[in-house]
């Protein structure tokens, strides 16, 4: 059934500091899972000031808006889409406090409404990671967009939640919220309650923190680091080879194997495809291999056929194949050959 979330996301730009200074907004409506309907306002602010800082963040010049309607004039085209619906945001206190504030400003009523925050779930969906910015996330995550445009980041700040959904096998945005134990944020004109986590919080202590800063077994993460290929390690400084892993160990974690499934299912690469998988694979069971490839958007097949466009071949004993036929496999003049190796660089999963 997979995750049949309904929300609408949002994104506002701001033309200075002043929360009240909407120049431009999007929203991002999803129904079942599926993005049905996207629309961008651009804004003139009131009082019209554009500040340098800002004009670097979004690109948007004061000239850009000059002849726009103000947010009051657009608010009955807005409102339709957040009223009555659960509004979602990255970092939602922000825009939530946008849209608030200019709504005052307009003399325009506070409807009743509930919204939720992408950063908040993605902190409760995957704990381990160490960013949570919408940025940092959707490169995570194989998404690509442009920051700081309403519409690309109201895209991505649907995806994000998406794939939390996926990866927590939530069958709706509410049994998310359910399973992550959060309680959803309200506004109205009585003021705002913002979501936040059920589960309470215990502060770390500093010694507890400086002793997890010195234990030499902590890894250390290196920014947008790429996971290694299964079967090898990183590139040999010296020789500039691939060097090949000897360990029976996995290469990749149980929770770099879900986010790569989660991913895989997000992109899509292997949509139209129909696969044929030869050998076994070193690091992970012929099931699984199976399931991140029907999630990529591929459909296997069980035996060698007119129809097969991609052949995967598993690695044997660290060495794959040079051909199909030293499998056992025939293929067709027009059938791609893949290795293990090419089947995960092509998922994005990383490259040496």
């Amino acid at each position: 059934m997979g995750f049949q979330a309904n929300f609408t996301a949002i994104d506002f730009e701001t033309a200075n500091k002043r929360s009240d200074s909407a120049c431009q907004l999007a929203a991002v409506v999803v129904r079942d899972g599926q993005v049905v309907d996207r629309n961008m306002w651009m804004i003139r602010p009131e009082p019209f000031f554009f500040s340098a800082i800002n004009i670097r963040i979004h690109g948007i010049r004061p000239e850009a808006v000059e002849e726009e309607p103000n947010f009051g004039q657009l608010w009955d085209q807005i409102a339709p889409y957040l009223v009555d619906d659960c509004i979602v945001a990255h970092n939602a206190p922000f825009d939530i406090g946008v849209l608030i504030s200019c709504l005052n400003r307009h003399h325009c009523d506070v409807p009743a409404l509930q919204f939720t925050c992408t950063r908040l779930i993605a902190s409760q969906a995957w704990p381990d990671r160490r960013r949570y910015g919408l940025k940092a996330l959707a490169s995570w995550l194989g998404v690509e967009f442009r920051h700081h445009d309403a519409l690309e980041d109201s895209v991505a700040c649907a995806k994000v939640l998406l794939a939390a959904g996926i990866a927590c096998g939530a069958k709706s945005l509410e049994d998310l919220e359910t399973k992550l134990q959060l309680k959803r944020g309200a506004a109205g004109d009585w003021g705002v309650r913002h979501a936040a986590s059920k589960r309470s919080k215990k502060k770390a202590s500093r010694s507890q923190l400086a002793s997890k800063r010195s234990d030499p077994k902590l890894p250390m993460r290196r920014k947008n680091r790429p996971l290694p290929l299964p079967g090898y390690q990183q590139i040999d400084p010296l020789s500039g080879q691939l060097v090949k892993e000897t360990s029976s160990e996995p290469l990749i974690s149980k929770p770099d194997w879900q986010r790569l499934l989660v991913r895989a299912e997000l992109i899509r690469p292997l949509a139209g495809k129909r696969l044929l998988v030869v050998g076994t694979f070193q690091h992970h069971p012929h099931q699984e291999v199976l399931d991140l490839i029907a999630r990529a958007g591929g459909e296997c097949c069980s035996a060698m056929n007119a129809d097969v466009n991609q052949i995967i071949i598993a690695e044997t004993n660290g060495e794959s194949p040079a051909d199909p036929s030293a499998a056992g496999v025939m293929p067709s003049s027009d059938c791609q050959t893949l290795s293990a190796v090419d089947l995960y660089r092509l998922l994005g999963l990383g490259t040496p």
